[in-house]
């Protein structure tokens, strides 16, 4: 079977695939381009638009759905603003549990309707300039329009980790996604994205302390403190939290698994065990209840994580006030 050689399209593409009659436009046949696709050269992305398959194939979820986004705003042949999750990850915010099926994309409200079709949600809407940037060529919609947006249209729990991420990265202020909100009052939804601005905190470091925090939450616990500093009682620094419930004097540690592996960055995984475990000593022994949770705790349920603190909150109880200071 003749396999043509792939023509150059860095020249011409931003988002690394090709549309059906741009390859036509550079001299493939009709034949050619399906003989590509046959023989696993390509790999067909959505209707009409095609990728090296090697390279889509390495690429991250989140990574190829802006491929396919590309596609699409070209595609489109006229303008279109990349919006909601898709915005989102432009931005380089992370989605933890979006659907990433479908490419989501804002046009004029005077102009469009709000539509889905193949694989590409239209929202029908008003943009104002100030509501819209630039990302890698693409036209999207500014960070404080994608975080309440993807929030609307999300859900609570990944609203909530994108806005987190948004504010730890000092990509948006507080005020800022509240001003969107105002702006977005009456729009669908807009009660649910209120949710999430008012409880998002940029002081979550990562999704597993978002969702974390968000667990916390729906189990009715005490509202812990994010990323808080424990001192001895002399002052010196002992250990940086994950979450400090103060009244309780428990400590809560996300443990996502990431810094123990190979290449993350510490010399040797072991030492870092070892070290996790001399500072978890030290904060047990100021007199701090320690619960750990990982992902599939987080995975259980509220209720599971309630089961997990409340015997942590008696042994504290009855051990004691701690013996060190909280900066």
């Amino acid at each position: 079977m003749h396999t043509p050689a792939l023509p150059d399209l860095a020249p011409m593409l931003l988002t690394g695939s090709v549309l059906r009659n741009e390859a036509l436009d550079l001299g493939l046949s009709s034949s050619e381009v399906h003989d590509l696709v046959r023989s696993g050269l390509w790999v067909r992305i959505r209707r009409g638009a095609y990728a090296e398959a090697s390279v889509f194939g390495s690429l991250a979820p989140e990574q190829q759905h802006l491929v396919r986004a590309g596609a699409v705003v070209r595609a489109l042949g006229e303008p279109a603003v990349l919006g909601h999750v898709t915005a989102a990850i432009a931005h380089g915010l992370p989605v933890w549990g979006a659907d990433l099926s479908q490419v989501h994309v804002i046009r004029p409200a005077r102009t469009h309707a709000s539509r889905r079709e193949a694989g590409v949600v239209h929202h029908s809407a008003v943009l104002p300039d100030e509501h819209v940037s630039q990302v890698g060529g693409l036209q999207v919609t500014s960070v404080a329009r994608s975080v309440v947006d993807h929030a609307r249209t999300a859900g609570y729990e990944p609203g909530v980790c994108t806005a987190d991420a948004a504010l730890h990265r000092v990509l948006v202020s507080k005020d800022e996604l509240l001003t969107m909100l105002r702006w977005q009052q009456d729009w669908p939804k807009s009660r649910a994205a209120g949710k999430v601005v008012a409880f998002c905190d940029g002081r979550a470091e990562s999704v597993g302390e978002s969702r974390g925090r968000v667990r916390i939450d729906q189990a009715g616990l005490p509202t812990p403190e994010p990323q808080a500093i424990i001192l001895d009682v002399s002052g010196a620094f002992v250990a940086r939290v994950d979450f400090l419930l103060r009244e309780q004097n428990t400590i809560g540690e996300f443990d996502g698994r990431l810094k123990y592996r190979v290449g993350s960055g510490a010399d040797d995984p072991g030492d870092v065990v070892w070290q996790e475990k001399l500072r978890e000593d030290r904060l047990r022994g100021l007199g701090f209840q320690i619960v750990r949770f990982v992902w599939d705790d987080l995975e259980r349920g509220p209720t599971w994580l309630r089961r997990l603190f409340l015997p942590a909150f008696e042994r504290a109880r009855l051990s004691g006030p701690p013996r060190a200071l909280v900066a």
